[in-house]
């Protein structure tokens, strides 16, 4: 529990029986909230459309090595994600080390930090426990219309440039958008909390820098599917209808019976096969999401042994489609993870050029994987009051809601975000322990 953070405590009685839910997406979210909801003694079925777990944490094999697809960098603050790693016995290691790549000059530096040494840190430090104390919690909502302008006008109103400087490369590199574009500073300012660089606390799981899970972020969540009774991967949902006794998932293989229902998927993405209110279809209406590619490919000649920053990629959103970072992670390996934006189109033509004007060369291309990322919502839906509506629709019609949309796309807030959904809304059974 953050500093501050007030205990959860249960809303109504605790239940007599165990109530049965559905849970629709086996990313790291709807794992994480059918793991809390089955140790609290209810009866869960996760529906997956995809043919494996783990959503954007999906990992390939390749000559032996896995290869992560997308989330799998942890920092000091993912004190979730780690209880979750050690309480399934999985092992850990440092990431590899992170450099700003000079596209023109072809040289490598480290990151900049000179925001945490100057006089900026004060200034942010004091801004945010007046605006946005709680922007470390879980959840979004809370701090949304504090930083719901864009990222460009916030930076600038607050004096905060050395800020971009130090935080912009990395967040446009891992697919939160540019720092010229019209993103809320609600996103930069979670991202650059949950970088670990603003915490005091000096290392987690004996890591004092960033780490992840040996051999690919995606076994993490295939052993947490492997806990779960009732996980069903391969599923489409034809459709969702919610009345006062339950809820009735009908999907290609089925129906599904429940009293309750958790969305682990963008309300947008649920919207034309889902019973919606007026409310729903209005917020689905809302939701942005960016173009973000991850391609697997053998590229020799570039340089080795970092997570590469394309600097000269990630400053404009006039960059669109060119390469903004690459993972080199294993010494010996040609093969690197290289990140853009973009139509594919555009990023597949590119990337060709992008990895000779590095002196590489692209040899051959292991596969291509397009993300939705970063459901979020504009400035002026923010300052309306966007989250704060899509918080007041959990429990509503029997449905709440998880993922990178109430928490942000990042892996630590997912998780914290769906473990406090469901101890929330769903105590334990009478008489279940739950683990410590």
């Amino acid at each position: 529990m953050n500093a501050g953070q007030e205990p959860i405590s249960p809303p109504y009685e605790l239940p007599s029986r165990p109530r049965s839910v559905v849970v629709v997406g086996a990313g790291p979210s709807g794992l994480a909230v059918a793991r809390e909801l089955e140790r609290a003694g209810h009866r869960v079925t996760v529906l997956e459309e995809r043919d494996t777990v783990a959503g954007k944490c999906r990992s390939v094999d390749i000559d032996g090595l896995g290869y992560d697809l997308g989330g799998h960098i942890c920092t000091s603050r993912y004190e979730r994600t780690a209880r979750l790693v050690t309480e399934l016995g999985l092992k850990t290691e440092r990431t590899s080390r992170y450099r700003v790549l000079d596209v023109e000059a072809g040289t490598a530096s480290r990151q900049p930090m000179a925001f945490l040494r100057d006089e900026a840190f004060g200034r942010y430090r004091a801004l945010r426990g007046r605006e946005f104390p709680r922007i470390a919690e879980p959840g979004l909502a809370h701090s949304a219309r504090a930083l719901a302008a864009p990222v460009c006008e916030w930076i600038a109103e607050h004096g905060l440039e050395s800020m971009a400087e130090s935080f912009g490369t990395g967040y446009t590199a891992a697919g939160y958008g540019y720092l010229d574009d019209d993103v809320p500073a609600l996103y930069f300012v979670k991202y650059a909390e949950m970088t670990g660089l603003l915490s005091p606390r000096p290392e987690l799981l004996g890591h004092a820098g960033a780490f992840t899970v040996v051999g690919g972020f995606g076994g993490l969540w295939q052993r947490v599917a492997e806990e779960l009774k009732d996980v069903r991967c391969g599923v489409r949902v034809r459709s969702v209808v919610r009345g006062p006794d339950g809820v009735r998932v009908r999907t290609d293989s089925g129906g599904v019976d429940a009293d309750d229902l958790v969305l682990a998927v963008p309300v947008d993405r649920i919207l034309p096969v889902l019973d919606a209110s007026d409310d729903e279809r209005d917020l689905a209406g809302r939701v942005r999401t960016h173009a973000y590619h991850t391609t697997v490919a053998t590229a020799p000649g570039l340089p080795e042994d970092a997570f590469y920053f394309l600097n000269g990629h990630t400053a404009s959103r006039s960059a669109t489609g060119h390469c903004v970072s690459y993972h080199h992670r294993y010494p010996g390996s040609e093969v690197r993870t290289f990140y853009s934006y973009g139509r594919p189109g555009d990023v597949a033509a590119q990337l060709k050029d992008d990895v000779e004007r590095l002196g590489g060369r692209l040899a051959g291309v292991h596969g291509r994987h397009e993300w939705a990322f970063m459901p979020h919502f504009g400035s002026a839906d923010l300052a309306d009051g966007a989250l704060d509506r899509l918080d007041a629709l959990q429990g509503r019609d029997r449905t709440y809601h998880v993922g990178g949309l109430p928490a942000f796309e990042l892996i630590e807030c997912t998780v914290a975000h769906a473990q406090d959904l469901a101890r929330r809304h769903f105590p334990p059974v009478d008489g279940t322990l739950i683990p410590q």
